[in-house]
């Protein structure tokens, strides 16, 4: 009765460990994916925040004179009075 005890005893323990082991391997596995998850989207939050101070910086431009003044010139073909508007015949 003693031996079957202890190897009832035995098996138990042996079966803990093998329980232990699947679940730190599980968690280990869950944990690599929730860092690669992070990482992506501190990837793409930085990205947010680049295009964010862009359209910011453009959105400060575009209440200027001077934007203003550069789409009448570049876009429309506008030139100030008393200038004199130049076109290269080559391009």
């Amino acid at each position: 009765m003693g031996k079957k005890k202890l190897r009832l005893g035995k098996l138990i323990i042996v079966g803990l460990l093998v329980y232990l082991g699947y679940l730190i391997i599980q968690q280990q596995g869950m944990l690599d994916r929730d860092t690669n998850k992070l990482k992506t989207l501190q990837s793409g939050y930085k990205e947010q925040v680049l295009t964010n101070q862009k359209l910011e910086k453009q959105k400060s431009m575009l209440e200027t004179d001077e934007y203003y003044e550069k789409v009448a010139r570049e876009e429309l073909g506008m030139v100030k009075p008393g200038e004199k508007k130049y076109v290269d015949i080559n391009r």
